[in-house]
């Protein structure tokens, strides 16, 4: 293998948090023109960090913004205003080589291991391809970083002359994270990498990200709408609705107490597998379907579904800010300190 720190032995212990981000996100915007004078704000000033070693959980309902944020982090849809700055560097004013030279470090994991891949390339060719386009290895030495890649990721090395159809969902899931691995990136988004799996194989790609990340002190962004699973695998929490962030918390915080009721009707509706403790429980039920990102509603945009809003009040008037409620737990209600009271 070559000295090439994109071709190093794949091996390292899993670190802790640093105190410096890794990623900080500043504000950032994505609207979408769809139509004459109308704008879809499909990501609407959304701020947050993520730490070199952390895996940060974000969740929320389909349409949410989840993915579109999550292009927009990896520069795959340009943000319309706003920073992303990765290890220092703005990635939304780099264009060219420049940018290209900074997605050796951020990589990502998409949704759907059946879409991903092309159909029409072997399977190591499909993981070989960023080794190519970076000009990191060549020949044998290629082929042997392929076939370690496989072997890291739980598949046959020998497989790598086959093609995607020739796998199940869960396979192809692990040749796209060996595709990811390949330039040894620092911080990898995982777009709900397992919503479109079996809950057995959910499971095993869970475990396998959360072996990766010790052995290769790995960042996560790890996308999600099943919050049993960002639990299981975040050390912090973002909770998204309507394209902004309503609460950030530690993981545990937020599965204890929750100052968003958004985030309280998300958690009331994850099933508890005991039967005592899930006939005691309280469903919030919430109102309405989520409103349109092309005309969100003015205020607070939970205020059409929110069990505790005051309508017409300060809900509908004003926006509330995502301010500190406790240690390091953040969230954008009015009636924050309130919740836990007004829904049970």
């Amino acid at each position: 293998m070559s000295s090439s720190p994109s071709t190093e032995p794949l091996t390292g212990s899993r670190p802790e948090p640093s105190g410096e981000p890794l990623l900080r996100v500043v504000d950032v915007v994505k609207n979408f023109n769809v139509g004459v004078g109308t704008v879809c704000r499909a990501v609407d000033g959304v701020s947050f960090e993520i730490r070199a070693g952390e895996t940060v959980g974000l969740v929320g309902e389909s349409g949410c913004g989840k993915s579109t944020l999550a292009r927009v982090l990896t520069r795959l849809t340009p943000a319309t205003s706003g920073q992303v700055i990765f290890e220092g560097v703005d990635l939304t004013g780099l264009h060219g080589e420049a940018l290209r030279q900074q997605r050796k470090q951020l990589q990502m994991i998409f949704q759907d291991p059946f879409a991903s891949l092309d159909p029409r390339m072997t399977v190591g060719d499909i993981i070989a391809e960023p080794l190519t386009n970076f000009k990191v290895v060549r020949g044998k030495e290629k082929d042997a970083r392929v076939q370690e890649l496989l072997r890291v990721v739980g598949l046959n090395p020998y497989f790598n002359n086959r093609y995607p159809h020739e796998f199940s969902g869960g396979q192809r899931q692990r040749i796209g994270i060996a595709r990811a691995l390949a330039l040894n990136p620092r911080l990898i988004i995982c777009d709900e990498p397992v919503s479109a799996l079996d809950v057995s194989i959910q499971a095993q790609i869970i475990n396998l990200l959360e072996d990766l990340q010790a052995e290769f002190n790995l960042t996560y962004l790890f996308i999600a709408h099943d919050l049993s699973v960002v639990r299981h695998i975040s050390q912090r929490v973002l909770v998204m609705y309507l394209g902004k962030i309503v609460e950030i918390a530690p993981s545990d915080d937020l599965y204890s107490t929750q100052f968003h009721p958004y985030t309280k009707a998300l958690l009331s509706a994850v099933p508890v597998p005991d039967p005592r403790v899930e006939s005691q429980r309280r469903l919030v039920e919430l109102t309405g379907e989520i409103p349109s990102p092309l005309h969100p509603p003015s205020g607070c945009r939970f205020h059409t579904r929110c069990p505790i809003a005051q309508v017409p009040g300060i809900c509908s008037d004003e926006e509330p800010a995502l301010e500190e409620k406790a240690a390091g737990h953040l969230a954008a209600c009015h009636f924050a300190t309130q919740v836990g009271t007004a829904l049970g």
